[in-house]
């Protein structure tokens, strides 16, 4: 069967109570308790003192990482040998090489916290991937 709109006007209450609980159902609400453990922590980063080690993990691979933080608000984010094709994407300017193929991962706004830092840069390798 083909549906042609012919016009559009806001639905009445009756037909939004009706559809949504059949789209959502009508059952009880559940707190649901946010996760005490930071993202670092729960994707296997170690962490001595104020240094961080471990993996970027996306589903394109998983990229060898350490993080620095100095203070609260002053993070270093390093990515170690950067894939071709992290090399040829257009963040490929925010890497900065440090040596013995390291590279600082400058981000234009500063991530919260180690934890948002990580996710930043997984999202980053995920886009490089996929463009």
């Amino acid at each position: 069967m083909r549906v042609k709109v012919i016009a559009s006007r806001p639905a009445s209450a009756t037909i939004r109570d009706l559809v949504s609980r059949v789209v959502r159902g009508r059952g009880p609400a559940i707190p649901v308790q946010r996760r005490e453990i930071p993202y670092w922590e729960e994707r296997g980063w170690n962490r001595r003192g104020n240094t961080y080690n471990g993996t970027y993990q996306t589903r394109y691979g998983a990229f060898w990482g350490e993080i620095n933080q100095h203070s609260a608000t002053d993070i270093e984010f390093y990515l170690y040998q950067p894939s071709d094709e992290i090399r040829r994407c257009s963040h490929w300017a925010c890497f900065q090489h440090r040596g013995n193929d390291w590279y600082l991962v400058h981000m234009g706004r500063r991530p919260k916290d180690v934890s948002s830092g990580i996710l930043a840069i997984e999202r980053l390798v995920t886009e490089a991937y996929e463009s």
